[in-house]
């Protein structure tokens, strides 16, 4: 992906101001470069955007939902790895961690924090997962599986999670619902401010494909006063609980916990993110 232009932090600021006043057709603006890849230049500052607090609400969940069920684990896998938080941690835990994302600069920034030797890092997609063993707990998280916008390709997904878990073993992972993509991420723009800069987003719903559209516009620093400007666009799915009970049966879960997110109590219509247990 490459950057648009440099510009100083005042045009950055009046930029901002003239993004609130105009919305974004379907998701895009006429006139706006190609997005090569989400989670690009996404990936410096997504810690500080959203990953420390996200890590910290997934973190208590697992914890609980481990204690809870009296799940073992000496082999695990972290898909869509990210930063590499939870791998990390995931390697304090047990003898061997695959983090497996398809965002070679989100590797980049896991490998760099990582000094263990027992977390080994993998470039695949959902679709093509293939670990190099099967393990005892697979955990994928912050909504990374509503990015399969194609309902066939999160089925393959759950599929290849089947297959890359051991009889016995669990599949962890969390899923935004139609609540939280519709009304929690409304039409108006969000300036987030960073140490690193500005992340500016605006957001879009699409009720018949049950699809939120973000596009995201980041004012990177790069040199003494001016900032970097690059733009990627990301979009989530939301789908019924049933498609998501149907295609891990398919794939060979034979036992299925769900809980609200917020606090793992039982799922309503209130709630913005699914948490799944799955055991194979």
């Amino acid at each position: 992906m490459g950057f648009d232009w440099l510009v100083t932090l005042a045009a950055l600021e009046q930029a901002a101001v003239r993004r609130d006043n105009r919305r974004c057709e379907g998701g895009r603006e006429k006139g706006c470069p190609a997005v090569e890849e989400a989670y690009g230049d996404l990936a410096g500052i997504y810690d500080e955007l959203v990953g420390n607090t996200a890590f910290e609400c997934w973190r208590d969940n697992l914890e609980r939902l481990v204690n809870r069920n009296g799940i073992g684990f000496e082999v695990a896998a972290d898909i869509a790895c990210g930063t590499g938080l939870a791998a990390l941690y995931l390697g304090e835990r047990c003898s061997r961690v695959y983090a497996v994302d398809i965002s070679e600069r989100m590797l980049a920034v896991a490998r760099a924090r990582s000094a263990r030797g027992n977390i080994f890092f993998i470039r695949q997609s959902f679709t093509e997962l293939a670990l190099p063993e099967p393990v005892d707990l697979l955990t994928c998280n912050f909504d990374s599986l509503n990015y399969l916008t194609d309902e066939s390709a999160l089925r393959e997904a759950l599929a290849r999670f089947g297959r890359s878990v051991k009889p016995g073993g669990y599949a962890l992972f969390d899923m935004n619902t139609a609540r939280e993509l519709e009304a929690g991420r409304s039409e108006a723009v969000m300036v987030h401010r960073l140490s690193a800069g500005v992340s500016i987003w605006e957001s879009s719903w699409d009720p018949d494909e049950r699809v939120n559209t973000l596009k995201m516009t980041n004012f990177l620093k790069r040199e003494e006063g001016l900032y970097e400007m690059s733009e990627e666009v990301h979009r989530e799915r939301a789908y019924d609980i049933g498609v998501i009970d149907d295609a891990l049966g398919a794939a060979g879960f034979e036992h299925v916990e769900r809980y609200d997110a917020r606090g793992l109590w039982k799922v309503s219509e209130d709630t913005r993110r699914v948490q799944f247990l799955a055991r194979r």
